[in-house]
């Protein structure tokens, strides 16, 4: 069934109102008409069945009919990705496809090898365009919850974000990071309610020397994602994949 963005405040009375970009995908790109039913998520957990009344130009109004159980569940604790900033296509590749797979928060890191950094002012349109991304995909993948883009920061301050009972897991392709496959049955083992993990990773031309130690100093475990070396778009889907798999969420 067809899935749409309903925000809180557009419901009142057993009705909703959708309106603006939403109103448009209802008329226009689903195609939708008078008596259907459609599904509608309010970004915080909550599924509507909704049936369509009637509409305007601008408008669509609907008859709550149902609160729906989200197709989807949320992970048990928060999985953070800490992804360095790619090229404009790469990183719009990355949230898409990590929000699929059920990453609970992004905060894109600005490092000396980032594509763009914080004094570009194109930034804020960046990270509002991440946002919508996002929230395209949680409702496609049957999400009821969006994931949280953060503004972008800088590696020393997003280093000092996890807190002391966090897990935090630096994927590199550098020889002295321990294989995935080895180390993050013990790493992820016995997460506790209210713990999250942190994977953070490079841009295209990885971490300086420093920023890496910096990041060891903090307590990143260095981890390899496998034998092979990933293009910088790969490696975050693949790292989160093994962290799903390891935690029994995929």
């Amino acid at each position: 069934m067809h899935r749409i963005y309903l925000p809180k405040k557009a419901i009142a009375d057993g009705r909703a109102v959708i309106v603006g970009a939403e109103a448009h995908k209802v008329r226009h790109v689903l195609r939708l008409a008078t008596g259907d039913e459609l599904l509608a998520s309010d970004g915080r957990g909550t599924d509507f069945l909704l049936k369509i009344e009637r509409m305007g130009p601008d408008l669509v109004s609907c008859k709550i009919l149902a609160t729906k159980e989200p197709q989807s569940s949320e992970t048990r604790n928060q999985i953070v990705l800490m992804q360095c900033c790619l090229s404009s296509a790469k990183m719009d590749q990355v949230i898409d496809r990590a929000t699929q797979l059920g990453a609970s928060r992004f905060i894109p890191v600005a490092s000396e090898n980032s594509k763009f950094r914080g004094e570009d002012s194109r930034i804020k349109s960046k990270v509002e365009r991440w946002h919508r991304i996002a929230q395209a995909a949680a409702l496609q993948s049957g999400r009821a919850v969006f994931p949280l883009v953060e503004p972008i920061m800088p590696l020393r301050k997003a280093l000092d974000l996890p807190s002391h009972c966090d897990k935090r897991l630096l994927f590199s392709p550098h020889a002295d990071a321990e294989p995935a496959c080895n180390v993050l049955p013990s790493l992820l083992s016995n997460l506790n309610q209210g713990e999250a993990v942190y994977l953070l990773l490079g841009p295209e031309s990885g971490f300086s020397e420093a920023e890496n130690r910096a990041a060891v100093r903090c307590r990143f475990a260095p981890v390899r994602t496998g034998r092979r070396t990933l293009r910088a778009e790969t490696a975050p889907i693949v790292a989160l994949t093994l962290v799903l798999y390891h935690l029994e969420e995929l």
